[in-house]
């Protein structure tokens, strides 16, 4: 099989036992890579047992990369984790780039999966095939930009001129904090749903990857031909233009002006100090150069710094979009050299910055509100645009110390914990902080939240692209006509087209959202057929994609996930009374509805048995819904 290593690596950390098994071409081509692989291999692990906490030695975690992966093509070098959340409780998982995933796959395998739990402190250590389980006490305790360095020093080789990649968790995995991540060399984070408290609670620090194999197409006169018109798709594309000259941060621009981004906790889409955080400042005060991801053009990462001042940082990666929103606009805070600096503390210590900042703001309105004052947060004044009080309790969250320590628990558990009417003040679904995009702004975002099994998020399927104009793909009847945003009218049919060709496209193969959003769905399959073999229609991948899908969802449902989850909090449902989206607000009665009924699910929110039988699920189909 073209594309793929070959191997899936298998670890319990409480026996010590290591397997590679073989990847059967037959569920390769059924579930084809990334999350494809994950989900199934993860519901296999746990049917038998899907009762567990998620930050028991019975929670395992999947890593898996795509087909793509490791390939020298624009925005295929990423690679995804699952597990059940800590943060959610429900199904979690996370998309990165980064080195990791091609190195994996150099060194002979195409994922890894980790059962139960270690005593004391390991890391993992894959070389060229080889693989054991190092003891990881001396980097326990340190950073995750201290750890990436001293494992390539200690793990350096004269046989090989290959540093190795370097997975790792910092301080906030290993203080089992919620929305903790994993993070491959210092700044591709595997942010979202709390990965890194998983790997917290198994002890586990690091995995060390190194690999001299090589990856081979099924059909390399093909795939030099599709290069070759893609090359010319690349070139002069004012959407990978702006992400070249710009970063992810250019969307604060764009984004601003349709009333995308949020302000001051969501309760504004305008705010006359949004220059001082946008692309023009960011390139003017903090960034050094631009970097990328493996074998990738679009170079659309930024690394920055901040010589000095109360912000000072070293040099390292800067901060995506997300990160400039949530701890920048979201809380009112003009500072981007705070933001870079709240942004550093993140990636040492491993924490997902939009959870972070969210909660931040969060906390920043209960104190305007009166509903904790200086005496709870530890003498921090929690004003609006407190640049020095954000940095300061980003880094008492990471380290879970006095009332970051109730905000490491994330904010729907903080709010219990405040008590009053702070849940007025939220902004998650299924206990995950959205993102940083309004769906008061775009009506689909909102259904896309609600329904996504893995809490608010924009990068669950393709709704985002696709109703955000970044995406379009003609060979869709439902693309045909312009999307209107701010209308609910036709949201529910777009959410399944974008869910389950998103489940191929950016769970499986695995694209890039970013950097591939400007492929067609034929541009796409035929990349993934030319380096498989498999010779799939669009058509058929879309199928495999909603399997996906549905099993995703079946593992939330496994997990308790119901219709009353399947909801926006109040703040994303209060109408703005100013700005690009006066009056808007998404009609999720409606949505839902029909969303419902085109899934096939019952007023609980659980896919029917016959939906799931005839996506070769049957056994997910007897374990929510009985013989």
């Amino acid at each position: 099989m073209g594309g793929y290593a070959g191997k899936i690596l298998y670890i319990d950390l409480t026996t010590g036992n290591i397997q590679a098994k073989p990847l059967e071409p037959e569920f390769a081509r059924e579930y084809i890579g990334g999350l494809g692989f994950g989900t199934r291999i993860y519901f296999d692990l746990i049917k038998g047992k899907p009762d567990f906490d998620a930050l028991s030695p019975d929670n395992p975690f999947v890593l898996m990369t795509g087909p793509l992966t490791g390939m020298k093509m624009n925005a295929v070098a990423r690679w995804a984790l699952g597990t059940k959340s800590p943060l959610t409780g429900f199904w979690g998982d996370s998309n990165v780039g980064g080195y990791f995933g091609a190195e994996l796959k150099f060194a002979g395998f195409d994922g890894i999966v980790v059962t139960g739990a270690s005593e004391t402190p390991v890391s993992i250590c894959i070389d060229d095939g080889r693989v054991r389980t190092e003891d990881a006490q001396k980097y326990w305790g340190k950073d995750i930009y201290t750890v990436n360095d001293e494992i390539i020093a200690d793990h350096k080789s004269e046989s090989s001129r290959r540093p190795g990649q370097v997975l790792a968790i910092g301080l906030a995995g290993e203080n089992l904090v919620k929305f903790a991540s994993v993070i491959n060399n210092k700044g591709h984070a595997a942010g979202r749903t709390g990965i890194g408290a998983v790997w917290g609670a198994k002890k586990l620090k690091a995995i060390f990857v190194r690999g001299t194999g090589k990856l081979e197409a099924a059909h390399p006169d093909r795939l030099k031909e599709l290069r070759e018109e893609l090359r010319e798709v690349y070139d002069g594309n004012i959407t990978i233009e702006a992400l070249k000259a710009f970063g992810t941060a250019s969307h604060m621009d764009i984004g601003i002006i349709s009333g995308d981004v949020p302000v001051k906790n969501w309760q504004q889409t305008e705010w006359d100090m949004i220059d001082e955080i946008g692309p023009v400042a960011y390139g003017e005060k903090i960034l050094t150069r631009n970097k990328t991801c493996y074998a990738c053009g679009v170079m659309c990462k930024r690394e920055a710094e901040v010589k000095e001042g109360p912000f000072k940082f070293e040099k390292g990666p800067g901060p995506e979009y997300e990160t400039i929103a949530s701890f920048g606009s979201l809380c009112l805070n003009p500072s981007i050299e705070s933001v870079g600096k709240a942004n550093d503390i993140c990636n040492r210590y491993g924490m997902d910055t939009i959870t972070c900042g969210a909660a931040i703001a969060f906390a920043t309105e209960c104190f305007e509100n009166g509903l904790i004052t200086v005496k709870d947060t530890d003498g921090l004044e929690l004003t609006w645009g407190n640049s020095e009080a954000i940095v300061a309790l980003t880094e008492k969250i990471g380290k879970r110390e006095g009332f970051g320590a109730i905000l490491s628990e994330g904010s729907a558990r903080a709010a219990k914990r405040i008590g009053g009417n702070a849940s007025d003040f939220l902004t998650t679904v299924k206990g995950l902080e959205s993102p940083m995009h309004d769906p008061r702004s775009a009506h689909g975002y909102g259904l896309a939240y609600a329904v996504s099994p893995r809490g608010a998020c924009h990068n669950a399927s393709l709704q985002y692209p696709i109703e955000g104009g970044g995406m379009f793909l003609p060979e869709f009847e439902e693309l045909a006509d312009e999307v209107e945003q701010m209308s609910s009218e036709g949201k529910a049919g777009l959410n399944v087209l974008s869910q389950d060709f998103g489940m191929f496209f950016s769970n499986c193969a695995i694209f890039c959202n970013l950097g591939a959003m400007i492929l067609t769905a034929t541009q796409a399959a035929d990349m993934v057929n030319h380096v498989t073999g498999q010779g799939y229609t669009v058509e058929e991948l879309v199928k495999l994609g909603r399997r996906v899908w549905y099993l995703k969802r079946g593992l939330s449902n496994l997990f308790g996930a119901r219709a009353a989850h399947d909801r926006l909090p109040k703040r994303l449902m209060t109408p703005m009374t100013g700005g690009p989206t006066e009056g808007s607000v998404p009609d999720m009665d409606k949505m839902l509805r029909e969303f419902y009924e085109l899934r096939g699910f019952d007023e609980n929110g659980i896919p029917r048995k016959g939906i799931l039988e005839e996506l070769g699920l049957a056994e997910l189909a007897e374990l929510l819904r009985g013989k």
